[in-house]
């Protein structure tokens, strides 16, 4: 049952699925998809699903779910990717406070005051030594301590 979702996915056999390729795997089984959120929530993500707290139809329906969110996990991995490659190119020696507060408007974040920067670019840098994806709050601050470096070797004030 779940192989001839997969192959009506088209998606093959790397473990995730784009949004489409979840739709058709579930319409090949006559199942409701369930929306992003839900597919990334820890109840799927955890992936415990199976007998006996599960029929074989709600495991493999949970299975699919749980392989779309390695689908957007993979996605916003690319995003954070890509956005790190821009941030290197448009700040390669970090940002000044104006233009991190730039950012903070382009990407819809609070900009944090400067005296919380260096905590969070460190709260940063050892979350991305455990986890996938750590806050995108933390990633630009990181990018802001790094210019707080750069303006103490000019001899700049930053503001």
């Amino acid at each position: 049952m779940l192989e001839r979702a997969r192959v009506a996915s088209g998606a093959g056999p790397r473990g995730e699925f784009t949004r489409e390729e979840y739709e058709r795997a579930c319409a090949e089984l006559e199942l409701i998809p369930l929306s992003d959120e839900k597919c990334f929530s820890p109840e799927i993500k955890d992936r415990r699903a199976g007998p006996p707290e599960h029929t074989f139809v709600e495991t493999v329906f949970r299975r699919l779910a749980h392989d779309r969110g390695w689908g957007i996990l993979a996605q916003l991995r690319e995003e954070r990717k890509e956005l790190r490659w821009e941030f290197e190119r448009r700040f390669p020696r970090g940002m000044s406070r104006q233009e991190y507060e730039q950012v903070c408007v382009e990407l819809g974040l609070q900009p944090a005051p400067d005296e919380s920067i260096r905590a969070m670019a460190a709260t940063y840098l050892a979350r991305e030594e455990i986890e996938d994806l750590p806050d995108i709050n933390l990633f630009v601050a990181n990018r802001r301590d790094m210019g707080f470096r750069s303006e103490r070797r000019r001899g700049d004030s930053g503001a």
